[in-house]
């Protein structure tokens, strides 16, 4: 077998990096996935929809009883090896993470992945 390849199929694989943001559900994943998509050719990403608890947002409950839960989107970008700094500092920008409840970010440490791609037309 040789490096790059899994013991079980003969599918190459690639040094990866999974990067994953959790956004607010106001659009900003759509709108992200459309600007990786045309802008950096980027195609191996998703949305799912879940829910979540800001830690600093000031959260009320009652008491023994978990603070509830907002619904928040999870963006999943898997990226080379070789990209993925860059694109984490690029998806930082594009998501305003930066600003008040704009979410958070974080980075994989790497792995294997296999190359995906979509026939032309």
């Amino acid at each position: 077998m040789s490096a790059g390849q899994d013991s079980n199929h003969s599918m190459p694989l690639e040094s990866s990096q999974i990067i994953t943001c959790v956004l607010p559900d106001d659009g900003t994943d759509r709108i992200l996935l459309r600007i990786l998509r045309e802008e950096k050719s980027i195609i191996r990403a998703d949305s799912v929809s879940c829910r979540g608890i800001a830690v600093l947002r000031e959260a009320l409950s009652k008491k023994d009883r978990l603070p509830e839960s907002t619904l928040v989107r999870m963006v999943t970008v898997v990226v080379l090896d070789t990209e993925a700094e860059a694109l984490f500092a690029y998806i930082y920008e594009k998501a305003r993470i930066g600003r008040p409840g704009g979410g958070m970010l974080l980075l994989s440490k790497p792995v294997m992945s296999t190359l995906y791609s979509l026939p032309e037309g």
